[in-house]
């Protein structure tokens, strides 16, 4: 019994050095972290990141955590695992990020993506052929007339917040959880705008669902996601309880809400009622998506792929503006000298106090780079993947001069970490990475192409514009009116709090942890 026990641990241990062994030959060699489960595997999202001992976990929060302990050694570094997951090569400089994402043909979406198991198959997640088809249906839609509803529907849902949460009648409010005013307000926003469905602050779509609110059932997509890419069918059925309980839950009623509004809109559409002077009616994101279905033809959409496209578009129009304002506002009220200048635009966009309209949207500028900034320190996706779809030649920058250093062949198959958090930190691209200077956008220091809070090149997000809009809009309608506030502790500096608050808490699918803030009426009111 010793003797095959010991024969299997040898086993083991030769066929656990041989999976290094080829992982470094598919990376090409190139130096890095050796650590026991992949930079992207699923059991490594599942189990907390730790960058210590000789079980390495690159876990969920890896590029953050990476960053918080001085960031990496070079790059151009290799994860390469030995026990379990895929060998990975993080990029950490805009030059290498613009080749990855610049260029399709050689990196494209992971063959197997993540996203595609959750959501289903979307125009976010699918590979260059098939994100042409669905790019073709959803891309129409996102047009300025889009973008104005979107505008009004702020507008609207802002005046309905501050009526319904007695805001007009106190001279202060305290938010205890901003995401969850952020998550609410840009749920209402995507879902009246992208998908038809109109809401009021007190009835919102955000508390739809029975045994747990659509804000909620969302919130647990994202919390949760490792869970449900481990955890195989027949398990939510056999320990009905617990986490798995929960995330059966989630997505059961996301799914059950888009069932419903799918076959309402179908019914619609068939019938050709679906056009109202208050909404784009017909051009609609969700309209497209289920039209797609019932036409037919070339680049008709299956049950899926509608299912697919509308839970992305839920999930992802609301959580990046969200995300956004979550780091904006805090670095506002931290910085009050940039907040006193967005105020000062404000005035005199609107000498008279009167609500602002699409048509100041372009004379908005230090708002607009108050929010790259915000993104910039706070990126809302901390970093991006892509497959190596060939054998390919990957340049590595010299990371004091940005130069090309060498080049490295990468075997095909091999993911590729865009580290957006490391390059929006690197002194290179951002001098004085940590400190919010929105005037940075405007000055010439900084070369505009390192940014990748939209991602970059022919993937770059789609509802960029959609974003800017409603966070422009939303931060207008509060600054006129509010100051934001935070309440530092004592002899603790603007700097410290922000270090342990937001960047101390930081996290990769989460976004930052708690926040609270207060808004102040200005005395002018």
């Amino acid at each position: 019994m010793l003797q095959a026990a010991l024969t299997l641990l040898a086993l083991f241990a030769v066929s656990r050095i041989y999976k290094l062994w080829s992982g470094l030959k598919t990376v090409g060699y190139v130096p890095g972290i050796r650590c026991a489960l992949g930079a992207r595997s699923y059991l490594s999202l599942f189990l907390p990141t730790r960058l210590s001992s000789f079980f390495y976990n690159p876990g969920p929060d890896f590029t953050w955590e990476k960053q918080r302990t001085g960031g990496f050694e070079e790059d151009v570094v290799s994860v390469v695992p030995w026990l379990q997951g895929s060998p990975a090569v993080v990029v950490s400089s805009m030059e290498t990020m613009q080749q990855v994402l610049g260029h399709p043909d050689d990196f494209d979406k992971l063959t197997n993506d993540p996203g595609t198991i959750i959501f289903g198959t979307n125009v976010v997640t699918l590979q260059k052929e098939a994100w042409k088809k669905h790019r073709r249906v959803v891309h129409p839609a996102f047009s300025n007339k889009l973008y104005l509803l979107v505008w009004k529907e702020s507008m609207r849902m802002f005046r309905d917040m501050v009526d319904t949460e007695g805001w007009d009648k106190k001279q202060s409010v305290d938010i205890p959880l901003l995401n969850d005013l952020t998550s609410k307000f840009t749920i209402n926003i995507v879902a009246s705008c992208a998908f038809d469905f109109h809401s009021t602050w007190s009835d919102s779509i955000a508390s739809a669902g029975n045994e747990m609110t659509l804000q909620k059932c969302l919130k647990v997509v994202l919390a949760d996601a490792p869970l449900r890419l481990l955890a195989p069918k027949w398990a939510y059925y056999v320990f009905p309880f617990g986490a798995l309980k929960r995330v059966d839950t989630a997505f059961s009623t996301i799914h059950r809400f888009m069932r419903a509004q799918i076959a309402l809109r179908r019914e619609k559409i068939v019938s050709e009622d679906v056009t109202s002077e208050d909404t784009q009616g017909q051009d609609t994101i969700f309209n497209n998506i289920v039209k797609a279905n019932v036409d037919g033809g070339k680049f008709a959409f299956d049950e899926e792929e509608v299912i697919g496209n509308t839970f992305i578009m839920l999930f992802a129009g609301h959580e990046t503006t969200a995300r956004t304002l979550n780091g904006l506002l805090p670095l506002l009220a931290l910085y009050q000298d940039e907040q006193e200048k967005v105020y000062q635009e404000i005035k005199q966009v609107l000498p008279d106090g009167r609500d602002p309209t699409f048509e100041d949207f372009e004379s908005f500028a230090q708002i607009r780079k108050c929010i790259q900034e915000a993104m910039r320190i706070y990126p809302p996706l901390g970093d991006l993947t892509r497959e190596a779809m060939h054998d390919v030649q990957l340049d590595v920058t010299n990371k004091v001069t940005g130069k090309k250093d060498h080049s490295v062949v990468i075997k095909k198959g091999t993911q590729i970490i865009v580290n957006i958090v490391g390059i929006h930190y690197n002194p290179r691209h951002f001098p004085d990475p940590e400190t919010f200077k929105p005037s940075r956008w405007d000055d010439g220091s900084v070369d505009p192409d390192a940014f990748g809070g939209f991602g970059q090149g022919p993937r770059a997000c789609i509802g960029r514009k959609f974003s800017l809009a409603e966070a422009t809009c939303f931060v207008a309608m509060l600054l006129r009116d509010w100051r934001v506030e935070v309440d530092l502790a004592e002899g603790e500096t603007p700097q410290q709090w922000q270090r342990r608050v937001m960047t101390g808490g930081a996290a990769g699918l989460r976004g930052l942890g708690p926040i609270s803030v207060r808004f102040a009426r200005r005395k002018s009111q």
